[in-house]
């Protein structure tokens, strides 16, 4: 998804986790799924690349060190902080 490229991928294990079924990719069951999904994205290239933009978003919001020092640092406002008021870091 980082690439920016639709995503097609299996409804199992963490998958479902990292993905948001018809923003980001496809999630799939069955190979029949699948195929049916890469014939989606082929016939609709529009689809495919407005896809492929939310995945890129996607990542760069919930999956990058990026995320995790803004999670780091709100921890440590709040701490620091005695819990007063939060500052939003964007």
């Amino acid at each position: 998804m980082w690439k920016g490229k639709p995503v097609i991928g299996g409804a199992v294990g963490g998958i479902p986790l990292q993905i948001v079924h018809g923003l980001t990719c496809f999630l799939v069951n069955p190979v029949e799924g699948a195929a049916f999904r890469i014939r989606q994205l082929l016939n609709n290239p529009d689809m495919a690349g407005r896809m492929g933009e939310h995945g890129r978003e996607h990542v760069r919001k919930n999956f990058l060190i990026t995320r995790q020092i803004r999670d780091y640092l709100a921890v440590w406002h709040i701490i620091e902080n005695k819990g007063k008021s939060m500052i939003e870091l964007t």
